[in-house]
């Protein structure tokens, strides 16, 4: 019974990780205009997951509403919109499992390249932090429901 125990805390644990990595994943593999992070991150949050952003300047949303603040509306261009590439590397999670729910602690670390718009360089950003993650277990698999965000520091630099 301890094995059957310890192994299914393993595949919690992968799975809580995988999980973690696909929200940066969601981020990476959609860079400039291509602004479909939902195709991954459906399968990252809950449909009632809140993500708290404040310690970034956003009030706690849905993972939804953050891809509009991010992106952009279609309409208005989001926070991201001076960048031209980025990339989000997490480390490996601290994580506790109890049941169907566990909480995990993942440091950040996020490059965004500035863009030249109207031939002005917009300064590249450097962000050090970290998510603090809830999730649960769902029929779909290990999904955050809340996520906040913990920045350590934040640096823009001119590049041009």
């Amino acid at each position: 019974m301890e094995l059957e125990k310890n192994l299914q805390y393993l595949m919690d644990r992968f799975a809580i990780q995988d999980v973690i990595t696909k929200y940066s994943f969601g981020q990476d593999l959609h860079q400039g205009n291509d602004n479909n992070i939902l195709d991954t991150w459906k399968d990252v949050f809950t449909d009632n997951a809140v993500l708290d952003y404040r310690a970034a300047g956003s009030e706690p949303t849905s993972y939804q509403k953050m891809v509009q603040i991010m992106r952009g509306d279609g309409v208005n261009p989001g926070n991201m919109s001076s960048f031209s590439n980025w990339q989000h590397l997490v480390g490996n999670p601290v994580v506790t499992i109890d049941g169907d729910v566990a909480i995990a602690r993942t440091d950040l670390w996020a490059t965004h390249k500035g863009k030249v718009i109207d031939g002005k360089p917009n300064p590249s950003l450097y962000v050090a932090g970290a998510f603090s993650d809830e999730l649960v277990r769902t029929r779909d698999g290990w999904r955050i429901s809340f996520r906040k965000l913990e920045l350590h520091f934040m640096d823009g630099i001119n590049t041009l």
